[in-house]
């Protein structure tokens, strides 16, 4: 039990770790619709524009969240191997 409770706590810190990293650093996302949609709207500021820049402005954002989960993953998994990668040469290194 006191195994598990350990597992638990490395995974719970580095899945925390791991989100927080993923989330600090901003993220570009360069799309040709949602550009076209603020030039439009900026030309000509009407209703129909106003909708269609709130629309790509969504797809913009919810991509970038996209991107944010996806790096969160990669450094769970990529600190959880390093984690385990550590302990494993630490175990068959030389002992003093």
């Amino acid at each position: 039990m006191r195994r598990s409770g350990r597992l638990t706590a490395k995974v719970g810190i580095t899945a925390v770790l791991a989100t927080v990293l993923a989330f600090v650093v901003p993220v570009f996302v360069d799309r040709h619709e949602y550009a076209k949609a603020v030039m439009d709207n900026i030309k000509n500021p009407n209703s129909e524009n106003d909708a269609t820049l709130r629309i790509e402005s969504a797809k913009t954002q919810r991509i970038a969240l996209e991107i944010h989960v996806v790096a969160a993953g990669v450094l769970f998994v990529l600190m959880n191997a390093g984690l385990l990668l550590v302990k494993r040469w630490s175990d068959i290194g030389p002992k003093s």
